[in-house]
């Protein structure tokens, strides 16, 4: 095993090269051989890490758990905590199982000089079959005050997760999204948990939202010219925009998911204490792109749904029902619209498929109301079509409009289709089966001279 340790600058939108390498530290002696499951309380890793300039500091552990699998009940995952200078600073739940796989997790603000850093496994919040943890490579890095993404780090929240987070629901990703605003700029950071236990059910996540993982924002933090803070906010249990009046580890804010449907408190704590690295910003596409660039969360979304789905089995996936199948038997479908003239609108959309050889259109919203998307600005949905359905089988993509209860007469207009997939055996996003930029306005009114309908054929 190896272990090193990296200094590195990041760009406002993706890591660059380490600018320096730290000389490679030698084991603590009488520590346990890394990557061996050490007797209990002894640590998994006990390492004297240097750092050259006070900062924000992020560790990466590349770890897995033999045995372990997200898929299998009681066998899920293992947990590892983290410790600096003898300090709890976060907890990782290796959700990954068997699959070696590098975890970040923020440790904070750290004072320049050397510190003391220690993984240790955690038995009592670890499945019950997960015996053995692997710890193949640690490595860390720097944000220092002159980097471009000092600020993001340094008031990423902090988020006690729920108490199954061992097993459901488990935070898997944070990306932040940076706006200028009259008193200075607005950070706000969101997370993408692996699923969500209550709030909306599957069939509308996946035909409304194109997932069925759980996207919510957590925290917003509003900084003046010279950088203190002028606001803060949060989402709170009825997904209402409060005022965090919370405490923080150092400028960290605390907050605690305190709902099923992962919404937050800022009181409270838990036995899992995540700290997720918030490096990279949301482009100018729907939330989903975030995990259309790191597909393994795809894979973790689908193995927790086969482990809590009954109606999940090959015999019983069938585009004639709402009951959600395999997540590779949906075709992903991301859009833009939004009401015609900015006048308020409250139509909604459904996308529809039609293959080669046949009339039928498939349809997200399998004639349900409740399932149609009410859209402005990037959105995603799928339809689920035939198992086995493949790309070159698609013939045709619709988006047919459907009047809303307040305003039957107004319109949508559509103005992009970014892309259309379906997900590989191994749970990657495949090649777009289109693209398409334009202005189609779509209303549902009686005798309007608009469409009701955008019909997009796939060459």
């Amino acid at each position: 095993m190896t272990i090193r340790f990296l200094a590195a600058l990041v760009s406002l939108s993706f890591l660059l090269a380490a600018c320096s390498t730290a000389k490679p530290a030698s084991p603590v002696p009488g520590s346990p051989v890394p990557g061996s499951t050490p007797l209990a309380g002894a640590p998994l890793v006990a390492q004297d890490i240097v750092v050259t300039e006070a900062g924000e500091v992020v560790v990466a552990l590349r770890a897995s758990a033999p045995g372990t699998s997200w898929a299998r009940q009681g066998a899920e995952a293992a947990t590892v905590s983290i410790h600096v200078d003898g300090q709890y600073k976060a907890d990782v739940v290796l959700f990954r199982g068997e699959t070696a796989f590098t975890y970040e997790a923020l440790l904070g603000g750290l004072s320049k000089g050397q510190h003391r850093l220690a993984v240790y496994r955690e038995p009592s919040k670890s499945a019950a079959q997960a015996k053995e943890v692997r710890v193949d490579e640690v490595t860390v890095r720097l944000y220092s005050p002159g980097d471009p993404l000092y600020q993001v780090m340094a008031h990423a929240p902090i988020l006690y997760g729920r108490d199954e987070s061992r097993y459901s629901d488990v935070p898997l990703f944070m990306y932040h999204e940076v706006t200028p605003q009259p008193a200075g700029t607005a950070i706000q950071y969101t997370i993408i948990f692996s699923n969500e236990d209550s709030g909306t059910a599957a069939d509308g996540l996946m035909a409304r939202w194109g997932r069925l993982t759980d996207i919510e924002w957590v925290y917003r933090v509003v900084l003046d010219a010279a950088g203190n803070v002028a606001r803060e906010e949060f989402q709170d249990k009825d997904h209402n925009t409060v005022i965090f009046r919370g405490a923080k580890d150092g400028r960290h804010p605390l907050l605690k998911d305190v709902t099923k449907n992962n919404l937050f408190a800022d009181t409270g704590t838990s036995p899992y204490r995540f700290t997720l690295v918030p490096a990279e910003p949301l482009p100018d596409a729907a939330r989903e792109e975030m995990m259309d660039r790191h597909p393994w969360m795809y894979r973790v979304m689908a193995e927790e749904w086969e482990r809590e789905a009954a109606e999940w089995t090959e015999k019983s996936a069938s585009p004639d029902t709402r009951a959600v199948s395999d997540p590779r038997n949906y075709l992903y479908v991301e859009f833009k619209s939004a009401p015609s003239g900015g006048a308020p609108c409250d139509a909604k959309l459904a996308i529809q498929v039609k293959l080669r050889g046949s009339d039928r259109w498939y349809s997200s919203d399998h004639g349900v109301d409740s399932l149609r998307i009410q859209s402005q600005g990037w959105r995603r949905g799928t339809v689920e079509l035939p198992p086995g359905t493949t790309a070159d089988q698609v013939e045709a993509l619709r988006l047919a409009v459907y009047p809303g209860k307040n305003l039957p007469n107004c319109a949508l207009v559509c103005t992009d289709v970014r892309k259309a997939f379906f997900l590989s055996q191994d749970y990657v996003p495949g090649p777009s089966l289109l693209t398409w930029h334009g202005e189609q306005i779509l209303d549902a009114a009686a005798g309007s001279p608009y469409p009701d309908q955008l019909v997009l054929p796939v060459r």
